[in-house]
């Protein structure tokens, strides 16, 4: 039998997503994450781990953007069930909706504490928190020329998000049904009314 002469990919672009999938899932159990800890997470050697990640800050940074590409697919489908528009970029949303969806998605969100993958270890903090700021400039921008009160305005309601999230995330606070759809009320007085 004659070899087969086609191509094959050097890694099949799935194995990439079940390792950070699998990486997630033990962060949010373990609280910690290692090379090793992944690799056996994942049912992979280590060396077949450090072909995608050849680093734990790269693995971490991988995390992170994991659950971050996750988190913005949410925060869109709530944007889309709320507004009926059907939109790519949290960028191109009006800013008082993206905040308002960021709150009820972290209100309501499959939260664990993986998702405080920042915290992971100390000695990468500061380079993930960067990472960390980077995904939020894109979602939670205001325009430079935004008046001051609605920034303001705009700020009370992320840091009702950040600590909802944070707290949902540790296990400390679960929200009632009622309770968030409060929340949102204050939120959505904060903004003036617009939803």
């Amino acid at each position: 039998m004659a070899p087969d002469p086609s191509p094959r990919p050097a890694h099949r672009p799935s194995a990439r997503g079940a390792m950070l999938d699998a990486a997630e899932a033990h962060l949010g159990v373990d609280g910690t994450l290692t090379l090793d800890s992944a690799a056996r997470a994942a049912g992979v050697t280590k060396t077949g781990l450090m072909y995608h990640f050849a680093t734990k800050e790269a693995l971490l940074r991988a995390v992170l953007d994991h659950i971050a590409d996750r988190y913005e697919r949410e925060v869109l489908a709530q944007i889309e069930a709320v507004h009926g528009t059907g939109v790519q970029d949290l960028a191109a949303v009006p800013a008082h909706r993206r905040f308002l969806a960021y709150l009820d998605w972290a209100c309501h969100a499959q939260l664990s504490p993986a998702d405080l993958v920042i915290f992971a270890d100390p000695k990468l903090r500061v380079s993930l928190t960067a990472r960390w700021q980077e995904q939020l400039a894109g979602w939670l921008s205001v325009s430079a020329d935004a008046p001051v009160a609605v920034r303001q305005r705009l700020l009370a309601v992320r840091l009702m998000a950040d600590g909802i999230w944070f707290d949902r995330a540790t296990g400390q606070l679960e929200l009632p049904a009622e309770d968030a759809s409060a929340v949102h009320g204050l939120a959505l007085d904060l903004l003036g009314g617009e939803g």
